[in-house]
């Protein structure tokens, strides 16, 4: 037994980079790792040693002590490794069988994207697994509160899936507190606000506004209500992404994020006394129409103003040189359109797949029912939290719709394996 034990221990040190390397082909064939508009934040929030208000420093503070201001290859390295080792946790296959577990998620989702991405959305995936998956071991409680401490979202997420998988592991319930308690101590410590997320009601606000009930009440208001964004009605930008981003935005003008949070509360809670079942249809409205849009390449465009100043100021010039050769930086990072087309197919045929063995694995007791039920509650679950919340755009759907297609293989392998 033990001479088992030590080659299948010999096998994860070929076995596990193998599977990893498998899954980092996006960023060789960009050249470099890709980047989205907020890398610069999270790069910068641990350099500089600041608390950025609309961003938690968990994961930034996870990137510092890979890239050390060097090279950013080894933060996507680690999140490869990372992902693996969930994988095979979840699956419970042989170390020497993983890359070929991981293979055809390489190619057939979008999956190794998220993976060479300088961003935590890899994160949210990884955490319904574990959840899945039921593990008591702390280390793997400790990965599942960092998963939810670095992207906000995931505590909502995981508070909607929770309950489908702690009922008798009672100690992931563990998770999600930790995460709280560290983004409360974090918050108080750099904003001097015990919060979850202390100005995170500007993106509510958003929301509310662009929904239509805010805008009413900031109509019908002012400027006798005195709110900040009273003198900047008529220079409203069509969508609720470019009043949070632009630099001549109305939030700007009128002195910032921080300041018009101040005032959001009163704003939105004036909005939904007003109109609540407006609202709600719109929230409704928004999460379905995030449910529909999963395209892969969301986000593969280059970030000129949001990333390359930072990579520029502190990494060295072989690394700037990498990134600004990367097609990404070039503007050529363009996904084939059959490999989207693929992935959509994919996607569609694994949650179809899922909600046909759902029944069957319920009726024969099997354990990899409670999987299917809970990656099925997390499609609209996220769908909802992030469309409806926010604002619907294919990357927030796309990071979980490798899922369905992964636990329906994983099921059906399983249940031909049960005896009869």
């Amino acid at each position: 037994m033990t001479e088992i034990v030590a080659r299948r221990d010999r096998d994860a040190i070929w076995a596990a980079p193998l599977a990893a390397g498998i899954l980092l082909w996006p960023a060789v064939w960009n050249g470099y790792p890709i980047v989205f508009a907020d890398t610069g934040t999270y790069l910068s929030q641990a350099i500089d040693r600041y608390l950025g208000w609309d961003r938690p420093p968990f994961y930034s503070l996870f990137m510092l002590p890979l890239h050390m201001t060097v090279t950013t290859w080894p933060v996507i390295l680690a999140q490869g490794l990372l992902t693996v080792w969930v994988l095979r946790l979840v699956c419970g296959v042989r170390w020497r069988w993983l890359p070929v577990v991981v293979a055809p998620l390489a190619v057939g989702t979008w999956l190794p994207f998220l993976v060479c991405q300088l961003m935590p959305d890899v994160f949210t995936p990884l955490l319904v697994l574990l959840l899945c998956a039921g593990t008591t071991k702390w280390r793997w409680v400790a990965f599942a509160a960092f998963a939810i401490a670095a992207q906000q979202s995931s505590l909502l997420l995981s508070a909607a899936i929770l309950p489908l998988t702690a009922l008798t592991r009672r100690r992931l319930f563990v998770a999600p507190l930790l995460a709280i308690a560290a983004l409360l101590t974090v918050n108080f410590l750099g904003h001097h606000r015990l919060a979850i997320s202390p100005y995170g009601n500007v993106f509510l606000l958003a929301r509310v506004v662009y929904d239509g009930p805010g805008m009413d009440v900031l109509r019908q208001d002012c400027p006798e209500s005195g709110w900040r964004l009273c003198a900047y009605l008529d220079r409203f930008p069509p969508t609720s992404d470019e009043f949070l981003w632009r630099p001549d935005s109305p939030i700007v003008l009128a002195g910032g994020h921080k300041a018009v949070s101040a005032e959001a509360d009163a704003i939105i809670a004036a909005a939904l006394r007003a109109e609540p079942g407006r609202q709600l249809r719109a929230t409704l409205r928004n999460g379905m129409d995030q449910l529909t849009r999963y395209a892969s390449g969301d986000g593969l465009e280059p970030w000129p103003a949001e990333v390359t100043p930072w990579i520029e100021r502190d990494f060295p010039a072989a690394e700037q040189a990498r990134y600004a050769n990367g097609l990404q930086a070039r503007g050529l990072l363009v996904l084939p359109p059959g490999l989207a087309a693929l992935h959509a197919w994919v996607a569609r045929t694994g949650v179809l797949a899922c909600l046909a063995l759902l029944p069957f694995a319920i009726w024969r007791r099997y354990e990899p029912g409670k999987i299917l039920l809970v990656v099925l509650v997390a499609l609209p679950a996220s769908a909802l939290i992030t469309g409806g919340l926010s604002t619907p755009h294919d990357r927030y759907q796309s990071r979980i719709m490798w899922l369905p297609p992964f636990v329906a293989a994983l099921s059906l392998v399983s249940m031909y394996r049960r005896p009869a």
